[in-house]
């Protein structure tokens, strides 16, 4: 079956589009307007984002190819095909990482920093490294000598190793093996060295050295296996990756806490699918780990160089140097919430109009109020709240306890299978009940990824709801980081929804009635398709016919399909996905349907639906990307933006999105990530800047 094919239909395999987002992010550090530090940030994000995939997608597509043709009923592309073209381009894009590695470590060089290694310490800092390794390194350095007998078959796939080769007098006996763990989890990734002073030579005293602890172990290395007869010692980085996904049988009658907790073992035991190993290390001790550590596909095998988990990359010391960071900005005042007297709080002006918070350019610091007014009024009775991920100090969740010790009710579901969060949300709900909190621990058999906030509120002889409904997480840490939507209303009917999607929560016997939300798995998908089979008649009529949507992934077989058609019927489709994006557009719906990826400073993670309603465009903020995940198996929300000062504000939001040339990459039919081609102004409007500008002028008409 061609890859680009699914049904007869052009359809990229998700994973593939991924590996083309993530190459966006590796642009950003080979970018040389992007300052040196932010750079190297890049460069650990992609490690990062890399591991996840391996950890999650590609160990779901062994599982799936390992079905053989039985994949055909799941509606998707051959795994097999699928893991093929991933190994393909990730050898590419290996060479590729390094290249741009090796240019930013010699940028920074100039700039007074470098990385030196065991063997390029300065001779003036070797005793005080000898010091450090000694006193705070050696002491959690606990060898596994490899033997015949050895099994590694359990050994964690978290940290990162060295395979140590240690050899006698050449030509006495066999080398012996072992494996040392590197501690990152107690001890930093990088060390820098104390400043060289009265250093004749002017260039090194002015030079900053950093060493990776790897290569702090190296040094040290003979002193830790001193007691065995051996003479030379050789460390060869690896790492390798588990398979991460949680799985769960269908008994419902262990409770989800239990469950949870098993699959957090299993987790541990996963099948390895990823190894990365030292291009330089022997090929028979080679061999010996790939036995011991189960690895029998070579496509599971990927040479790289001294240095692996490049994640820590992202926690490269900065050693003061501001100047090779970006600047920092401060949070755009809201037209709304910071005009008039400091002393009108946030529910009056809520009463008057809604409000739509803009991050990270608006503050989150304004939900942080707005949770705070309602946890000391005492006119509030009730706060729920939904938790798929929170801030490791997080305020929110300060803000609960605090309103439950002030005599509220305070509901707050917590999700337990928010990935790689398990842990963290089993942790805040045990904290949660012993303060009196009621908690909802997770759905059987469907994921919570709605982000909604309701406050209840007695004023006179009414009740009114103020709610807060985001696009993200009601997380203070990735707000600062991520571009996201979050909009404060009392509307009446969206505070009854909100209330009836908490007793769903509470009590998920019955499909909850929504007046003006919709729900996923109940009616998101449906309203996704209506929305554009009536942009498919408007095109087929002669009339005006657009839709615009702004994703962080777009994968959905069945939505993908209708945006074709739509393209073909004449609607105008735009579309700004960040991520997976299985739109091939062919010669048939190229004219009509095109789409951009805009990787910059902050995350784009905001999902907004605009679709053109012969000329009464509809507006929708939603938690959930178009994946059949989100629209099939997990519990999300759509919320329409009615206010037309806010759908104004949406509109111009997602007009200078569109307009970006300067960080956008267009979507074409192979992803290669070419850069928008640029118009004839002198300067490329940078979407991310120009936002910032127009909500400072205001937010109003542009």
């Amino acid at each position: 079956m061609d890859k680009h094919l699914l049904d007869g239909r052009p359809f990229r395999a998700k994973e593939i589009s991924w590996l083309s987002f993530n190459s966006r992010v590796l642009e950003e550090a080979e970018d040389p307007s992007v300052p040196l530090m932010e750079r190297m940030k890049f460069l650990g994000i992609y490690s990062s984002n890399l591991d996840e995939f391996f950890r999650v997608r590609v160990a779901t597509l062994r599982r799936l190819a390992r079905l053989g043709r039985e994949f055909t009923a799941l509606n998707i592309p051959d795994p097999a095909e699928t893991l093929f073209e991933v190994h393909e381009i990730l050898v590419k894009e290996t060479a590729r990482f390094n290249r741009a590695y090796d240019v930013v470590l010699e940028s920074l060089e100039k700039k007074g920093i470098t990385v030196v290694n065991e063997l390029s310490v300065p001779l003036a800092q070797r005793e005080h490294l000898m010091d450090y390794f000694l006193s705070e390194v050696r002491p959690h350095l606990m060898p596994i000598l490899l033997k015949g007998s050895s099994d590694l078959s359990d050994l964690r796939d978290h940290p990162m190793y060295l395979a140590i080769e240690m050899k006698k007098k050449a030509g006495a006996g066999r080398p012996g093996y072992a494996l040392i763990e590197i501690p990152t989890d107690i001890l930093p990734r990088f060390y820098v060295l104390p400043e060289l002073v009265g250093v004749k030579d002017k260039k090194l005293g002015k030079q900053r050295q950093v060493m990776y602890l790897d290569d702090i172990i190296r040094f040290g290395l003979a002193t830790i296996f001193e007691t065995l007869p051996y003479e030379s010692f050789d460390a060869y980085a690896i790492k390798f990756t588990r398979d991460s996904e949680l799985e769960f049988d269908d008994d419902f009658t262990e409770s989800i806490m239990e469950r949870m907790s098993e699959g957090l073992r299993a987790r541990l035991m996963g099948s390895p699918v990823r190894m990365n190993y030292d291009a330089k290390m022997p090929e028979a001790f080679l061999k010996l780990l790939r036995r011991k550590l189960n690895f029998s596909q070579l496509d599971s095998l990927y040479p790289g160089a001294s240095y692996h988990n490049r994640k820590f990359l992202i926690g490269f010391p900065t050693l003061g140097r501001k100047h090779l960071c970006w600047p920092v900005e401060k949070a755009v005042p809201h037209a709304q919430l910071d005009s008039g007297t400091g002393r009108t709080g946030i529910f009056k002006r809520l009463q008057k109009h809604d409000v739509l918070l803009h991050l990270p350019y608006h503050s989150f610091g304004h939900f942080l109020d707005f949770l705070r007014e309602a946890v000391m009024d005492p006119l509030v009775k009730a706060i729920s709240l939904t938790q798929y991920r929170f801030a490791r100090d997080s305020c929110v969740a300060a803000a609960l306890v605090a309103a439950v010790r002030n005599g509220k009710r305070v509901t707050v579901m917590v999700e337990p299978q928010a990935r790689f969060d398990e842990e963290a949300n089993l942790a805040w709900a045990a904290d949660y009940r012993e303060a009196g909190i009621k908690v909802i621990m997770g759905l059987p058999g469907l994921k919570v990824h709605a982000k909604l906030c309701l406050v209840e509120r007695t004023e006179g002889r009414r009740n009114r709801s103020y709610c807060a409904i985001g696009t993200g997480n009601f997380n203070e840490s990735t707000a600062k980081l991520y571009t996201d939507h979050l909009l404060l209303t009392t509307d009446p009917e969206i505070g009854k929804d909100v209330e009836r999607c908490f007793r769903y929560l509470a009590s998920p016997a019955r499909e909850p009635k929504l007046t003006k939300l919709v729900a996923s798995p109940f009616g998101m998908r449906k309203l996704i398709e209506d929305s554009i089979h009536r942009e498919i008649a408007l095109a087929e009529k002669g009339e005006k016919a657009e839709i615009l949507l702004k994703l962080n992934n777009l994968s959905d077989p069945v939505t993908v399909e209708l945006l074709d058609r739509a393209a073909i019927a004449g609607v105008k489709v735009r579309l700004i996905v960040r991520s997976m994006y299985s739109v091939v557009a062919d010669r048939k719906v190229r004219k009509n349907l095109k789409g951009i990826g805009i990787v910059d400073r902050y995350l784009e993670h905001s999902r907004i639906l605009m679709f053109g309603n012969g000329g009464k465009p509809q507006y929708y903020l939603t938690s959930a990307d178009l994946l059949p995940r989100n629209l099939d198996s997990r519990f999300e929300v759509v919320c329409p933006v009615e206010d037309k000062k806010l759908q104004g504000e949406l509109s111009t939001y997602l007009q200078l999105q569109w307009k970006d040339e300067f960080k956008a990459r267009e979507l074409d039919k192979k992803l290669s990530n070419p850069p928008r081609k640029k118009g004839k102004k002198a300067k490329a409007t940078r979407a991310q800047t120009t936002i910032r500008d127009w909500l400072a002028a205001g937010g109003g008409p542009v």
